[in-house]
């Protein structure tokens, strides 16, 4: 836990999890309170949907810049955490990139890191230690790239093993382009 492997800085921590969900709204619930009793934001983003550590932190990294600034775009750090991981401002876009019903392999987020909100939340989850959560399918590429609308000419430009800078670029623009 609480590892510069997983993204540890004294603002967040992430931890890849794997966690079975058997209602979501439930399970949302038991993360909002764990967070009031910590003190602190926690936000579980679908691997599915996120091109990797560095999507992640990207996504965080603008958010908790917006939330300190008070330029948020949402109300809340949760939703501001889910809008620049998505690179949109629209709400109705971002509820691929959370938890879902069933088995989920989440990026578990921790603002600002609490050892012992990390021990209560993995009481429930299982941290995932050997999977190189780096690597994407073909489906998983293909889905962000339609998702993230990224074009040929710029998967030619800059390569294709550069996706997660171009994921990561439109979340970053997010800030400018209010």
């Amino acid at each position: 836990m609480l590892t510069q492997e997983h993204g540890y800085t004294n603002e967040y921590d992430i931890i890849p999890v794997r966690v079975t969900i058997k209602d979501r709204a439930e399970f949302l619930d038991l993360i909002r309170k764990t967070g009031e009793k910590y003190g602190v934001t926690i936000v579980c983003l679908n691997r599915n949907m996120i091109a990797g550590f560095e999507h992640v932190k990207t996504a965080l990294v603008h958010a908790i810049r917006a939330w300190r600034e008070d330029r948020m775009i949402a109300r809340s750090l949760e939703m501001e955490v889910l809008l620049y991981a998505a690179g949109t401002r629209q709400t109705g876009q971002i509820a691929p990139f959370g938890p879902e019903n069933g088995i989920n392999d989440c990026y578990l987020c921790i603002i600002p890191p609490k050892p012992e909100a990390v021990t209560s939340l993995l009481e429930g989850m299982e941290e995932v230690r050997d999977e190189d959560w780096s690597l994407m399918s073909e489906e998983k590429k293909s889905r962000l790239i339609q998702f993230f609308e990224v074009t040929s000419e710029e998967l030619e430009v800059t390569g294709p093993d550069r996706l997660t800078d171009l994921i990561c670029e439109r979340c970053a623009l997010l800030a400018v382009n209010r």
